[in-house]
């Protein structure tokens, strides 16, 4: 989490990190938060298009004086986008009361009010502050805005969500985005910007098999196209009915998928609007990019799934392939590290039910039998898969999280295992 202190210009980042000592220790240990001390010599430091997007996780008020100071960072922001329905969230400030802090707080905090922005003020001990920021900071809120790139796949018929649902329960906004749309977007890309990315992912990849460079020009359109559709349509995330692209443009999302999760867009295959919401999950609760893959083998002690985008990020090493389904277009082979992962899967209608589990990666094979980035989990999953299995698709984070994972489920009312 990120936290921005705000101090007048009588003092200096050492007097509040000396007065502040213990308090900003333990946001640091417990909180995990990342501390920025900001005066007015150094504002422009934060006010950064990057502000535009995503408000810091709480302002610390070190002191008074800071009240325009604290205007001044808030005009940067885009207010339209970020106070939108899909995009409300509270301005949480910190105060203890030590240097007429509370007292600026409660100015802003009117500011705020004033401009329709609803804010609040963590007061009191570093116990009670510590132990407010934990239950209403470290919660990740959802909120957000999800692009749903034409239907999902014909053959995903039990991965649908409520999207009614969604909006009143999470306040995440879903909007339809015709295909058309992308595909004429497609057409409209200058094959200088393509090539750009297509040698980066050349240059980046250990091997380039069966693409060619036509291949990997038309995977580069794709993946600007969607980009700048997700810009304009303000997207948090995005699924896409992929084999449509496929029939109509003769290449695939894949590639497009891998560099926009890597980039904090979360993005999924087929429409599968489930998956996606446990692939946001990871991303908001975790920050943790995710591989939405299908369980494809399984044995009484093991696990392999398999599926052909991943996020570069999440691999030691990557081969540029075709898919694996059609032959066409580009494709991922990932190399994972043997490491521990997490997999999860949050479904159902109106996603009130979750699988997750922890495991070793044993191996990181290749089948010319599935699909190109496979990877081997020391778990069986069996018992759960072949029963009661939450759909197709199932998602694998980096780490161990699923204790977290289940404290979010357990406050939001979700039954871990077989729906009643």
């Amino acid at each position: 989490m990120k936290i921005i202190i705000l101090r007048s210009s009588f003092q200096n980042d050492g007097f509040v990190r000396n007065e502040y000592a213990e308090l900003i220790q333990r946001l640091e240990d417990e909180c995990n938060a990342e501390i920025n001390i900001i005066g007015d010599e150094n504002v422009e430091t934060v006010c950064t298009p990057s502000l535009q997007k995503m408000l810091p996780d709480a302002f610390m008020i070190a002191t008074g004086g800071v009240e325009n100071l604290f205007k001044r960072i808030w005009s940067s922001i885009d207010v339209e986008t970020m106070c939108s329905p899909s995009r409300q969230k509270t301005v949480t400030m910190i105060a203890d009361g030590r240097n007429n802090s509370l007292a600026a707080a409660l100015e802003i905090l009117t500011y705020l009010g004033n401009i329709g922005v609803e804010g609040k003020v963590l007061h009191g001990t570093n116990d009670e502050i510590v132990s407010a920021i934990v239950e209403t900071v470290c919660t990740p809120s959802l909120q957000g805005r999800i692009g749903l790139f034409g239907q999902p796949s014909d053959w995903l018929i039990a991965s649908g969500v409520d999207r009614d649902y969604l909006r009143q329960r999470y306040g995440i906004e879903t909007i339809d985005i015709d295909l058309q749309r992308l595909i004429d977007g497609i057409k409209t890309i200058a094959p200088t910007e393509a090539e750009k990315v297509a040698q980066a992912m050349v240059k980046r990849a250990k091997a380039v098999k069966e693409p060619t460079s036509t291949d990997m020009l038309e995977a580069a359109k794709a993946y600007l196209a969607i980009k700048r559709i997700c810009q304009e349509e303000h997207l948090d995330a995005m699924t896409i009915r992929c084999f449509d692209i496929v029939k109509a443009c003769g290449t695939t999302s894949c590639l497009a998928l891998a560099l926009l999760n890597d980039e904090g867009i979360v993005a999924g295959c087929e429409g599968d609007m489930q998956t996606l919401m446990s692939m946001y999950l990871a991303k908001r609760l975790c920050g943790e990019a995710a591989f939405m893959a299908n369980p494809s083998n399984l044995t009484d002690e093991t696990s392999m799934l398999a599926h052909c985008t991943i996020p570069l990020s999440m691999c030691d090493e990557t081969v540029v392939r075709s898919h694996f389904e059609s032959g066409i277009g580009v494709a991922i082979q990932g190399l994972l590290p043997l490491t521990d992962y997490t997999l999860l899967k949050w479904g159902g209608p109106k996603l009130n039910r979750y699988f997750v589990t922890e495991a070793r990666a044993i191996e990181a094979p290749y089948s010319n039998h599935f699909c190109r980035t496979q990877i081997t989990l020391n778990v069986n999953l069996k018992p759960y898969l072949l029963q009661h299995s939450i759909g197709n698709h199932h998602v694998i984070i980096r780490g161990r999280h699923a204790d977290e994972i289940r404290q979010f489920m357990l406050a939001n009312g979700v039954s871990e295992g077989i729906a009643e």
